[in-house]
């Protein structure tokens, strides 16, 4: 092998590297970089406050895909539809640009659901006893389901949020549309894993 060639081979590998550290580590971070943003920009702000209403046309169009959500009908529709799971989409399609654009938890629960069902090894959804969410993952709560993950069908009423810590006694998370804003809430946790019964799933990302 040439001089030439095991530097190629060399600049290959380095290549790999950054980019699985990229995929593995930094991904994360930036999401959990990304919902702290959007959290401050909703300081003191509500739903039906006007300066919310161009995010929220943000949220509705990049992150569940309703681009017929705009500045002329956004006062009504900021209270008529629910946009948690919209605000959940466009901060992590800001990292996953394969995550689904969805107006409803339940979906992008089953999408990672399904993921792991077919064997892949990230994005995919667990049991909350099956694994310790960590910054920049998702926990799943029920809000009107009483099931559990694998019988979680479209349009179970649900509710996801950003794990921004997990210190191992509680996960401090981001959400959105909680008391019309988005904002920080703490889940119970025992040695990292959730210990609460009104959650169910958690997704690694």
């Amino acid at each position: 092998m040439t001089e030439k060639n095991r530097i190629a081979i060399l600049i290959v590998v380095i290549i790999l590297v950054i980019v699985i550290i990229y995929r593995t580590y930094m991904r994360k971070k930036f999401v959990v970089a990304k919902a702290e943003t959007e959290m401050l920009a909703w300081t003191n702000i509500k739903e039906t406050d006007v300066s919310a209403h161009p995010i929220l046309v943000e949220y509705w169009q990049e992150g569940a895909g309703w681009t017929w959500i705009n500045a002329d009908n956004i006062a009504e529709s900021a209270t008529k539809y629910a946009w948690s799971a919209a605000f959940i989409s466009y901060v992590m399609r800001s990292e996953y640009s394969n995550f689904p654009k969805s107006a409803s938890h339940s979906k992008y629960v089953i999408w990672a659901r399904d993921r792991r069902t077919a064997g892949q090894t990230s994005q995919i959804a667990y049991e909350i006893d099956e694994y310790k969410p960590v910054p920049g993952d998702i926990v799943i709560k029920k809000r009107g389901y009483n099931g559990d993950l694998a019988g979680l069908y479209e349009g179970a009423k649900t509710h996801g949020d950003i794990v921004i810590e997990n210190n191992g006694d509680y996960l401090t998370v981001i959400g959105g549309n909680l008391s019309n804003t988005v904002r920080e809430t703490i889940v119970p946790a025992t040695n990292g894993y959730i210990d609460n019964s009104d959650w169910f799933a958690v997704i690694k990302m």
